[in-house]
């Protein structure tokens, strides 16, 4: 019995302790929290590197023909499944 007392004692001895959790630092207010997000949009935005108007323009004239071609291809391509789908309904009827 002698050895099995000195074996709980080794496992007890062998396991390790606790480890102790450090405590959060608490939250600053909301108006400190705020400020300092403001602070950090007006320094972020100050990194931005703004387009010049002809960089703009040539953006925008590429984005309107892009949606003019797709507005037509769809358009066309949903002309071409109506007159399918009427021909089946013909066939059908």
């Amino acid at each position: 019995m002698a050895k099995a007392t000195t074996a709980d004692s080794v496992q007890k001895a062998d396991k390790p302790a606790k480890a102790v959790k450090p405590s959060k630092p608490a939250k600053p207010n909301v108006f400190a929290r705020m400020t300092g997000y403001l602070r950090d949009v007006r320094s972020e935005m100050k990194r931005v590197v703004w387009p010049n108007r002809s960089e703009v323009i040539n953006s925008s004239v590429v984005v309107v023909t892009t949606l003019i071609f797709f507005t037509l291809f769809i358009t066309l391509a949903d002309l071409v499944v109506q007159r399918i789908v009427f021909l089946i309904q013909a066939i059908g009827g």
